[in-house]
């Protein structure tokens, strides 16, 4: 986890994740926002980690840095996840790619224009009503005998390989469709990219 810190410092620019709440009555919290999204984005990186181990990295910092200990559950980190803000996520997601593109430089455009490639794809979600509703499962699952599927169109910087937005759909929602909810993340000059579908 503090790998994961050194290298999210680089990526995203402080104000960013920095506390909500601010004044003299403003609280401490064991997981304020930067380090809620990093206990988010960690088990993202390092597959089949419990909620748990997320914790005890998080105590290994604080021991680290000298600070007090914290409850072994994993209830606060949870309910911290829980409060992390999607416009933050959102920019989060932003300032990476920003950043990534920065680092490569002009090398990685097409004749001085930017590629962006855009691809769609689908996964199965939890089998909960509201997913149901939203996201029906295909026609060929018998009804109660399936899980909902949810289509998203994701769009790459092809020059800085990260993702600069994802747009989320029903199964059978074409990708030129769902691409009309990305236009304005085109430019004038960009070289869209993309497969027939």
């Amino acid at each position: 986890m503090g790998q994961l810190q050194d290298q999210l410092r680089d990526l995203l620019p402080a104000p960013l994740l920095a506390r909500e709440e601010e004044g003299p009555n403003r609280r401490e919290r064991d997981f304020p926002l930067r380090l809620t999204f990093e206990c988010f984005l960690w088990p993202m990186l390092k597959l089949r980690t419990a909620c748990r181990e997320v914790v005890r990295q998080v105590q290994a910092l604080r021991t680290l840095h000298g600070l007090p200990p914290i409850s072994e559950g994993d209830s606060a980190s949870i309910q911290a996840r829980l409060r992390l803000p999607k416009e933050r996520l959102e920019q989060a997601l932003a300032a990476t790619a920003q950043t990534a593109d920065r680092r490569v430089g002009p090398r990685a455009r097409l004749q001085g224009r930017p590629v962006k490639v855009v691809d769609g794809s689908s996964t199965q979600l939890a089998d909960t009503p509201a997913n149901q509703q939203r996201y029906p499962q295909p026609r060929s699952q018998k009804p109660g005998c399936g899980f909902p599927v949810m289509k998203f169109l994701v769009l790459f910087s092809r020059g800085g390989g990260a993702v600069l937005n994802v747009i989320l759909g029903r199964l059978h929602q074409h990708d030129l469709r769902l691409l009309r909810g990305l236009w304005d993340q085109l430019k004038k000059g960009d070289i869209l990219l993309g497969d027939r579908a």
